[in-house]
């Protein structure tokens, strides 16, 4: 709002300038320049209508410095670099995964120029963008063929609407998860064309409910990972090698919305075992889809990774076209899924860098960053964060700054790269796992200020 001087009447109005002498004095001209006469124009009829409604005296000098931060609102983006001291590694509301500037710079190699994205080089003709990642994807999980959508909600649809539109698709009821955003497994299913038949009950599924209900009518039978819960208590639910089993009995494919990507064990971190993509297709399962941006580490994407024949229905859909994902996604994934297939993840992929740092290292980063100040170090836990280990933590290093958590919260969110912290117990804390050495440098000035 303009700070102007109030006037009575319509005395005020009276001595507005026209919108033209506005454009033309000589406080506006480099903002005309600089955006565009028009786009300045429709700031300062919006700012006109502000005086005008509030019956305040026309002064230029507040005239030029209201339309400039109209204009400012208007033209930039509201993304912002902001600085994770959550606790949670793959934040989803933060963007999951960060990415190393290194690999980017190599992603940007292909981004920034022509690429061979949908053209063959021997042949000199056009070619397919869906091949992009197949050999890297055989060479890491022991799949047949891949293919990358925008994201994993998009290939299990993808996925149901190639192998099993118009017929039914088993899942235990245990499994109906709603993911973030309102996303539910029953609703994928059903815009794929599928009907779902669900057995079993939430707590207690056997493989026997999967082999009664196979029938003519049967497309598939869908594993889904529950990713952001656990059940626990008086519990069962069919291991992968009875499932296979069934559809093997049964002629069925096994389809896995396994969800996290999980390449590699992350039991030397910390966390449960659980079976790797690549141990999920040597037991017989025969397509899987995953994010590409959670344990991956990559930017946004799904892959469908699986048997040639399914992989191939997928890459022929209708609903390929609208799913695919962008040059982009390709070759930052390609980079990080390299990462992994030359066993350089730890040193290339942050999120695998963050897990891999000893505590002695985070405590000695958080000691140096504190020193000189009242805030003081203390021992944490940190979570792995995206629905992949929902009931796991680790323990970490975090740093806690005295005073009013909720006010200092605010403060830290305030900063010129803002920074997201975390109230535990009334105490405001900022976790040391999820910061390089650039952010520790902005938060220790931070705490300082």
């Amino acid at each position: 709002m303009p700070k102007a001087t109030t006037d009575s009447g319509d005395s005020s109005l009276r001595r507005i300038p026209s919108v033209e002498r506005i454009l033309s004095s000589e406080s506006l001209r480099d903002m005309v320049a600089q955006f565009g006469r028009e786009r300045v124009k429709d700031a300062v009829c919006l700012h006109l209508e502000t005086i005008r409604r509030d019956r305040v005296l026309f002064e230029e000098r507040a005239a030029a410095s209201d339309v400039r931060a109209r204009l400012a609102v208007a033209t930039e983006s509201t993304l912002r670099p902001v600085i994770n001291g959550t606790g949670i590694i793959i934040h989803t509301n933060l963007g999951r995964s960060p990415i190393d500037p290194a690999l980017w710079s190599r992603a940007a190699a292909v981004t920034t120029n022509y690429s061979n994205l949908e053209f063959d080089l021997d042949e000199g003709s056009r070619g397919r963008r869906d091949e992009h990642l197949t050999e890297l994807c055989r060479t890491l999980f022991g799949c047949e063929s891949a293919v990358l959508a925008n994201n994993n909600a998009a290939g299990t649809l993808l996925l149901l609407a190639a192998v099993a539109a118009g017929k039914e698709v088993i899942v235990s009821r245990g499994e109906l998860v709603e993911i973030g955003g309102s996303f539910r497994v029953p609703d994928v299913i059903q815009q794929g064309g599928a009907r779902l038949r669900e057995v079993g009950t939430t707590n207690r599924t056997h493989a026997a409910d999967f082999d009664e209900a196979a029938s003519e009518a049967t497309a598939a039978i869908l594993r889904v990972h529950r990713s952001n819960f656990e059940i626990v208590g008086f519990t069962e639910t069919p291991s992968i090698d009875q499932l296979v089993a069934v559809a093997r009995d049964h002629r069925l494919p096994l389809l896995y919305d396994e969800g996290s990507g999980r390449v590699v064990d992350l039991s030397p971190y910390g966390f449960s075992r659980q079976p790797t993509v690549r141990e999920l297709f040597a037991s017989g399962v025969d397509a899987i889809t995953c994010s590409t941006d959670k344990l991956i580490g990559a930017t946004q994407g799904g892959l469908i990774l699986g048997r040639e024949d399914i992989i191939r229905r997928c890459r022929k859909h209708p609903l390929m076209r609208a799913l695919r994902a962008g040059k982009e996604s390709y070759a930052v994934i390609a980079e990080t899924l390299r990462a992994f297939a030359t066993a350089r993840y730890e040193t290339e992929i942050p999120i695998y860098r963050m897990l891999a740092t000893p505590l002695d290292t985070l405590r000695a980063h958080a000691e140096e960053m504190v020193r000189g100040t009242k805030s003081r170090v203390i021992e944490s836990r940190c979570a792995l964060g995206g629905g992949t280990t929902p009931t796991e933590t680790i323990r970490s290093i975090a740093i806690e700054v005295p005073g009013d958590a909720s006010e200092l919260a605010a403060r830290f969110l305030r900063h010129s790269t803002p920074i997201a912290g975390r109230i535990v117990d009334d105490r405001f804390t900022i976790e040391v796992r999820t910061l390089g050495d650039r952010e520790r440098q902005v938060v220790a000035e931070a705490i300082r200020g």
